[in-house]
């Protein structure tokens, strides 16, 4: 692992330091807690001499939730941080020169003129970008912790903001009513493929709001303006939002679309860019269980850094493309690859495969480059997303090619290979489909050992250097990634391996309810939970919160409590759901479903039961009232005055005719038996009387 990466924390004595750029001599840094720090150079052998003293540690960074959390969009911190980023973004990656006072007296200039910021302005900005993570974030205003963010003002009789002074009239105040009414004029109006101008949803407000029709000038004067609803619909509603509407999903993604990301054609160094993409591997598979059984051909993905072209994380595995497999092979290139080659039996060392970390920029298909879960890992990890349009493998260039390499290397080694010949398109032909005999392992095995020799071995002869790149460098991919580290300005963002796949896992949202988080059907706690009072009876807070969920195990999820990434809580399943534990999320899904279906049969046996049940009670009540006298002897007062003795003599009844029906059994079963013994069949028997009397003794209050 390499020492002094830039964005390393360090404490040195009372000091708490920043790396912001080293190579194989010198290092600068910077006091990330003096309010007037610059820049400083040290030799790298006295910084390893400190860190072997002791003196010099590694630490946490204390900013890290800064630098993962971006500005709300729209905001006056984002207004705040782009104008800042706008000013630098061109002097901050001129490194080393930004850091030496005698060049970058000359790059101040440069901005200066371009941005009219002062030079105190200036310096601000680059201290906060240097002290604080050396990202755009760094740069963001922090108005979140002031005033009351985010609460809309209270609607009072005085008429808010500034006083009209051309148009007559006072004019009101937007409140709830308005606000709704302005949501439905836009929803229907401005939000529709149908493209309908501003000016139309506007009248439409005016209408809903009760203008009279035909309308007066001075009917329009105590109205909501034209203005109010231009702010309100600003402010609600995206650029993005409104164009995904009004152009409709298909049109969105392939002509607004195209790449999100903002990042430059060139890279910097290692890190700055990675590419993802995935094949269906030209190999057919058999079970681990049973080898006889062919369970098809696995999908294979590949993590590139484009700088050094190395292979920096994978997935091997039978899930379909999809953000789940994607999801993998990120989290393998940001985990350790020795603890991975180990757990399939491949024992390598840190220099064979040191390309441990996420990038700045990632780009891959669209189709796993899209929705909630691709927008956390943006905005957790500050990483830009870039998507190619359909069709256009050629802008992943780099990681097709190893597919195609990937595959030639393999291809002597296995059975099973697909081949171009139909089956059974010809006469005698080959089904290589029953050739298959490697296992999902050995073939995970294989790709190992192949991007092992790929990274360490191969060279890229397609490379083209940069003019400072030494023509003797021979152009192996881990030794341009060695390189690049040392010489070039790394992008790398090493977050911990926990946190990186909590915010990779999937995000739902979960109830709050009297037995614990539902989510899916399953149940979870957690002492903090217990704490905060969710699952008490009068809770009377939110009840959605926003969890991390694992594809392969229900039995635990991730609580997003706030609007951190680098947070969470762990939830465990609780005993309610103990049906769920072990089990997939797949499996949690497919039990539901069949519980679904059994529960409608169910419901419809139920019914079928109600009704024959009322049928068979009014039967039983109908029979009841046939069986009453037509003429009743005795007065109302007399039946009632007779009901503890009347029920006396009915238990009587009861108990006289259930002793008969006793004794008619005992003597039809004693007929049929012949007793082995008479003699101790007539035994006397000494036991003790059960009381009987005592026991049955009527109540004197009996009614």
């Amino acid at each position: 692992m390499n020492m002094f990466m830039p964005n390393d924390v360090y404490s040195l004595e009372s000091q708490r330091i920043r790396v912001l750029w080293s190579n194989m001599q010198i290092v600068f840094w910077i006091d990330i807690d003096d309010d007037k720090a610059l820049p400083k150079l040290a030799p790298k052998s006295e910084l390893e001499h400190l860190m072997a003293k002791g003196s010099l540690k590694a630490i946490d960074d204390p900013h890290i939730s800064l630098a993962l959390n971006s500005p709300p969009p729209g905001s006056l911190a984002e207004q705040v941080q782009a104008k800042a980023w706008n000013a630098i973004k061109e002097i901050v990656i001129r490194e080393p020169e930004i850091y030496y006072r005698k060049t970058r007296g000359p790059l101040f200039n440069k901005v200066l003129e371009a941005s009219g910021a002062t030079k105190q302005t200036l310096y601000r900005w680059l201290r906060r970008y240097w002290q604080f993570g050396l990202c755009r974030n760094a740069l963001r205003g922090r108005f979140e912790n002031c005033g009351g963010a985010g609460k809309t003002k209270g609607a009072g009789d005085k008429k808010r903001g500034a006083p009209r002074t051309r148009s007559p009239g006072t004019g009101i105040n937007v409140d709830e009513q308005i606000r709704l009414i302005f949501r439905v004029a836009i929803e229907k109006c401005l939000l529709h493929e149908g493209k309908y101008e501003f000016d139309y949803a506007y009248n439409q407000v005016l209408i809903a709001y009760g203008v009279p029709k035909p309308c007066k000038p001075e009917d329009i004067l105590e109205v909501p303006t034209e203005r109010q609803f231009r702010y309100f619909y600003e402010k609600e509603y995206s650029p993005i939002e409104v164009t995904r509407k009004r152009e409709g999903e298909i049109n969105y993604l392939k002509d607004f679309r195209p790449v999100l990301g903002t990042s430059t054609a060139e890279v910097a160094g290692p890190g700055s860019r990675y590419q993802i993409d995935a094949t269906i591997a030209d190999v057919y598979l058999v079970s681990e269980r049973d080898r006889e059984e062919i369970v098809g051909r696995p999908t294979v993905y590949f993590v590139v850094d484009v700088f050094s072209r190395a292979i920096v994380g994978l997935y091997v595995g039978l899930e379909n493309p999809s953000w789940v497999s994607a999801m993998e092979a990120l989290i393998n290139a940001a985990c350790d690859k020795v603890a991975y080659c180990k757990s399939f039996g491949i024992d390598i060392t840190d220099d064979l495969w040191p390309t441990v970390g996420l990038s700045e920029a990632l780009i891959g298909d669209r189709g796993e480059m899209l929705g909630r879960h691709v927008e956390v890992m943006s905005k957790a990890f500050n990483i830009n997303i870039e998507n190619t349009p359909p069709y256009r493998a050629d802008w992943k260039g780099i990681v097709e090619r190893f597919f195609r390499t990937s595959q030639t290397k393999m291809k002597p080694f296995v059975e099973g290979y697909v081949t171009k010949n139909p089956i059974g398109k010809k006469r005698h032909g080959k089904d290589y489909r029953q050739d298959g005999i490697h296992t999902l392992k050995e073939f995970i095995q294989m790709i190992i050992r192949i991007v092992l020799f790929y990274n360490n071995e191969h060279i890229v002869s397609t490379y083209d250097p940069d003019q400072d790149v030494p023509p003797t460098l021979p152009h192996h991919p881990l030794t341009l990634w060695n390189w690049g580290i040392e010489y070039r300005t790394g992008r790398l963002r090493r977050p911990a391996e926990d946190l990186v796949r909590v915010n990779l896992f999937p995000h739902s949202k979960a109830t709050i309810t009297e037995h614990g988080l539902r989510l899916f059907g399953c149940y979870f706690s957690c002492k903090a939970a217990i704490e905060f009072g969710w699952f008490e009876g009068n809770y009377k807070g939110s009840k959605i919160v926003i969890v991390a969920y694992d594809f392969y195990s229900i039995n635990k999820i991730y609580i997003r409590s706030n609007d951190s990434f680098s947070e969470y809580i762990e939830a465990e399943l609780t005993e309610r759901s103990r049906e769920y534990r072990d089990l997939t999320i797949w499996e949690v899904w497919n039990r539901n479903d069949v519980k679904a279906e059994t529960a409608a049969v169910s419901k419809l046996t139920k019914r079928a039961g109600s009704v024959n049940l009322v049928t068979e009670l009014e039967a039983i009540a109908k029979q009841s009232r046939d069986n009453q006298p037509a003429v009743k002897k005795k007065t109302k007062l007399e039946r009632v005055r007779g009901i503890k003795d009347n029920k006396k003599a009915e238990r009587q009844y009861e108990r006289t005719k259930k002793a008969i029906n006793g004794e008619a059994a005992k003597t039809a079963l004693h007929d049929n038996v012949i007793p082995i013994r008479e003699e101790e069949s007539r035994r006397v028997s000494f036991k003790l009387p059960t009381r009987l009397k005592d026991l049955l003794k009527e109540d004197s209050q009996d009614e």
